[in-house]
């Protein structure tokens, strides 16, 4: 039997069919050693405030690691307040350098004064090198992703456009979460999209049903820990939902294609589920007596009610962020809205200032960079959408149109969540974004070259 005219997961318009296997994996390769330099530089930057509250906290990673899952400290504030993967990531780069690890009472004591710094200059430069190495894996999973939709060269562009994001990279080398949770929600994002195609398709047989559910696990996991990073992860878990609606809504798709999407997909939310539970004893601890009337409080939940008491406090912080910093507080949509687009397309865009103040909400010397980032990505938007369109009807999965409903519903999220006029609110963005501008620059590109050949002759 000869091969149609579109076969499965060649797209309408990439490169990605001329490349080899050897030439795939070399081209991630690059774009993180390439991104490992280009983040790496702010390794020796001043610090910032909110890292050591990450490094005083540092000892969550000694209690995991030696198996003390019930020890009190998880139902100490700390242990709640901040979600432990960053925290276990410096603990053991700090171990892994022979460094000291701060205790409790450093904690405790940087709650009282937010000031307090903990170690020598040495270990702040080693508690951000995960940061780094997480910086620079969002950028290969973000290539990846430009593969998987438009071709390699896509997403060689949108990882050069994100890491030179001046937003992305100083939280890429700050030993915070926010490095963490991007890099393990492009991941996800990726391993999804990958499992996404193969589903709407609806071949491969059984072993290629086999490793689409696989890979499912991976994504969840990979989401898992994003959200064991900063609640941001539940990103990659919606987006998920999203284009399950997405491919049950494509006509001319096998109904069995659709079921295997819909039986396949949940299972990434239960392995992210489980990933949370297993690598966070806060959900499971139950320490002995005596306890504070708090911990013991904590201590009578299931993991559900605790994970509930989380967001919770989350949102409880939120309000008391607005209230304590009211110049930067967002309470109303239309202001929300309006920051997104001036603040989050501006000097939080590529086109941004490598530092921002944010006691000026609306400043066109660092704003500027809107007037054209936005029309770009709304360019990149239009053309997922008609790109998407030519792969649904040369019957290939429609990847552009998940990307494009990825960017939206994070615009939409980040827009209806947005509780103040800071900076690493509006990350979540920057990435979807940076793929789909990548995607019209790439396509201005090709036509321009078209164009000077087709005059040449």
């Amino acid at each position: 039997m000869t091969a149609g005219p579109n076969p499965p997961f060649q797209p309408v318009s990439s490169d990605r069919s001329t490349l080899s296997l050897k030439s795939r994996l070399g081209v991630p390769a690059l774009v993180g050693a390439v991104a490992l330099v280009v983040l790496g530089f702010g390794i020796f930057d001043k610090p910032f405030v909110d890292e050591y509250a990450y490094i005083s906290q540092s000892y969550f990673a000694d209690l995991l690691i030696k198996g003390r899952t019930h020890d009190r400290a998880w139902l100490d504030f700390p242990a709640y307040d901040l979600v432990p993967l960053p925290k276990y990531g410096i603990g053991l780069a700090l171990a892994a350098a022979g460094r000291p690890r701060p205790g409790p009472d450093a904690a405790r004591r940087w709650y009282l004064d937010t000031s307090s710094q903990f170690g020598t200059p040495l270990d702040l430069t080693v508690a951000r090198v995960p940061s780094i190495a997480m910086g620079a894996l969002g950028c290969m999973a973000l290539a990846a992703l430009g593969a998987l939709a438009f071709g390699w060269r896509v997403g060689v562009v949108a990882a050069g456009l994100f890491m030179a994001n001046p937003l992305y990279r100083l939280h890429a080398h700050r030993a915070m979460s926010e490095a963490y949770c991007e890099a393990f929600l492009l991941v996800a994002m990726a391993v999804a999209l990958g499992c996404w195609r193969r589903a709407v398709c609806g071949e491969g047989g059984p072993r290629g049903q086999a490793w689409t559910f696989l890979g499912w696990l991976g994504a969840g996991i990979a989401a898992g820990l994003s959200v064991l990073a900063k609640f941001n992860g539940l990103l990659a878990l919606m987006t998920m939902a999203a284009w399950v609606a997405l491919a049950w809504l494509l006509p001319k798709r096998p109904w069995s294609a659709k079921v295997r999407l819909a039986v396949g997909a949940p299972l990434a939310p239960l392995a992210a589920w489980f990933c949370f539970v297993a690598l966070n004893p806060y959900m499971t601890a139950r320490p002995d007596e005596p306890l504070t009337i708090e911990a013991k409080r904590i201590a009578e939940l299931n993991a559900w009610e605790r994970f509930r008491f989380l967001i919770d406090h989350r949102r409880e912080m939120s309000r008391s962020q607005q209230l304590g910093f009211a110049h930067n507080a967002l309470t109303t949509f239309p202001e929300r809205a309006k920051v997104v687009a001036v603040q989050g397309f501006g000097r939080f865009g590529p086109l941004g200032p490598s530092s921002s103040e944010s006691t000026r909400r609306y400043d066109f010397g660092q704003d500027w960079g809107a007037v054209v980032w936005l029309p770009l990505c709304l360019l990149g938007l239009a053309r997922a959408g008609v790109l998407g369109y030519r792969q649904q009807r040369a019957g290939e999965p429609p990847a552009a149109w998940a990307c494009a409903v990825w960017a939206l519903v994070s615009l939409v999220v980040v827009t209806l969540y947005l509780p103040m006029a800071w900076d690493r609110y509006q990350l979540p963005i920057q990435a979807p974004f940076a793929l789909l501008s990548a995607s019209a620059l790439v396509a201005g590109g090709e036509f321009l070259v078209r164009l000077f050949r087709a005059s040449s002759l």
